[in-house]
């Protein structure tokens, strides 16, 4: 037994029925003996402290883990200090991923003493911001974020290299870390992500189920029509919040069956009377609906619940089918399927229908032309209709966006002129750019703080504030200057351009280096 234990066990009988112990023949014993105090108690104490101490001491070192193997070698260059040298200003800056994107473009990777900061921003970031990061960490970068788990977005540890789910790993993933390991097979190989999916979907819980089609939904793509079997069927899921997300997908297919069934029954409700002869002059259509009768086990199927009034069965179909289905079907040019929702009261149902197909980046069959007809519907016709209204700015065609961009700003319409420009991409013509510049500084001018946006009668607004947030990315960075402000403006108007302008002149640098280095 060695002295430490002598000692412990000593302390477990207690001094008054044992006697303090007194080490012999062991090599700590002399120093052990040489302590004293004014009791036993505390002299026992004492020496098991040096025991105890002398124990960790002199403990063997544990074994050294291996090492990890190197990184691999990187392919691509790195990033010249010239264009380098703005990052360490950038890690918090709106304008990272304007940077991300142009070194991306240029085939370069960064430096590696900023890998840890960009892995972290990633880890914040959303796909589409993540999308020229990917390129850029290069090969050291992707070795790195496997010793964390905030960096498992760039590497899903249970990916392989020919891009398939690890079953082990899966199983033990919590629902969330199933969403995440799925959105980056969906990132790397979305091919596998879609026979992942049609082997595994059924299995899930319902909690993942729904994450599952909700990364579908954020990531969709042509390729996944290829998922409509599976959709299909999810369609009698046991989950109606999984049977609502198949039916937004299946919209989005413009030949899906799904679509089909929902234009037929369309069609099969709208009639249309004889006009007389002014009516034919001015191609007017006077339409009219009956109700057929339908299975009602089919109607719940596809998500319609059973309603009395045709008009209220249009407004239902109008919600739920792709735009360019219903013009292909009824032979309706856009203005005359707009006339029809707008006889029946349905422009905000076939409004939210042309949003959700066009803003899923399927190629437009009409959808586009329905949007620029809907929005002079839906303009002035009360708060009601004020949102599906910014949604129609958002995706109408090119023509009429600047058409109606050009009258938001003379009208000073800010709502309208953040919807317009948000579905505008960067960067901004330059004199559009100096157009909204001006408009902001008029807003502005006389805003005090940034509650000036609470005010009843200000200028300066939540939808003025949203369109300088999107110019410090957006806007040209060499769009002309509006005069200044003047000299009695209030100091937070002053700041907040002059931010503005900081960010558009770092801008124009950076531009201006990433140009000058692509030259050599």
């Amino acid at each position: 037994m060695n002295d430490l234990n002598v000692l412990l066990a000593a302390a477990m009988v207690g001094t008054a029925r044992a006697t303090l112990p007194a080490p012999a023949g062991t090599p700590l014993a002399a120093a052990l003996n040489s302590v004293t105090r004014d009791d036993a108690e505390a002299t026992l104490l004492a020496r098991a402290a040096l025991a105890g101490l002398a124990t960790r001491a002199g403990r063997r070192p544990e074994p050294a883990p291996p090492l990890p193997a190197p990184a691999p070698a990187e392919t691509r260059p790195e990033a010249p200090s010239r264009v380098t040298r703005h990052l360490p200003h950038l890690l918090d800056s709106p304008v990272l991923p304007e940077w991300l994107t142009l070194c991306a473009s240029a085939g370069w990777r960064v430096p590696p003493a900023f890998l840890p900061a960009l892995l972290d921003w990633g880890s914040r970031a959303d796909e589409e911001a993540r999308a020229p990061l990917r390129q850029v960490l290069g090969e050291r970068g992707r070795w790195l974020a496997g010793f964390s788990s905030d960096w498992r977005w760039l590497h899903a540890p249970g990916q392989t290299e020919a891009g398939r789910m690890d079953e082990a790993t899966w199983g033990d993933a919590t629902e969330a870390g199933r969403e995440a390991l799925f959105r980056t097979l969906r990132a790397d190989a979305p091919d596998a992500s879609r026979a992942f999916l049609l082997t595994q979907l059924k299995a899930e819980r319902v909690g993942v189920r729904r994450r599952l089609l909700a990364v579908l939904d954020e990531t969709w793509t042509v390729a996944d029509g290829a998922l409509e079997p599976l959709l299909e069927d999810t369609l009698t899921d046991r989950s109606e919040d999984v049977q609502g997300q198949a039916r937004r997908l299946l919209q989005r297919l413009p030949g899906s069956a799904y679509n089909a069934r929902m234009a037929a029954r369309l069609k099969a409700m709208r009639g249309e009377e004889k006009v007389g002869w002014l009516g034919r002059l001015t191609g007017q259509r006077n339409f009219t609906l009956t109700l057929p009768e339908v299975p009602e086990a089919e109607l719940k199927r596809d998500g319609l619940e059973p309603v009395k009034r045709p008009a209220t069965r249009l407004r239902q179909l109008m919600n739920v089918t792709h735009p360019g289905v219903l013009l292909s079907t009824l032979e309706l040019t856009p203005a005359e399927l707009v006339g029809l929702a707008v006889h029946f009261e349905a422009e905000r149902e076939l409004s939210g229908a042309v949003h959700a197909a066009l803003s899923s980046g399927a190629q437009d069959d009409g959808c586009a032309g329905v949007a620029d007809a809907l929005v002079p519907h839906l303009r002035g016709r009360g708060s009601s209709h004020r949102p599906h209204l910014a949604q129609m700015l958002g995706v109408v065609s090119p023509a009429c966006r600047v058409a109606e961009l050009q009258t938001a700003l003379r009208g000073h319409q800010s709502s309208s002129v953040l919807a317009l420009l948000q579905g505008l991409p960067p960067p901004w013509p330059a004199h559009l750019s100096g157009e909204v510049l001006r408009e902001l500084v008029r807003a502005i001018r006389k805003a005090e703080s940034p509650y000036a946006a609470y005010e009843k009668h200000s200028d300066w607004d939540h939808a003025w504030m949203g369109v300088l947030t999107l110019a410090q990315t957006h806007a040209a960075p060499d769009a002309p200057r509006p005069a200044p402000l003047p000299a009695d403006a209030p100091e937070y108007a002053r700041q907040t351009l002059n931010t503005l302008y900081a960010d558009l002149e770092l801008r124009a640098q950076l531009h201006a280096d990433f140009a000058a280095q692509e030259r050599r």
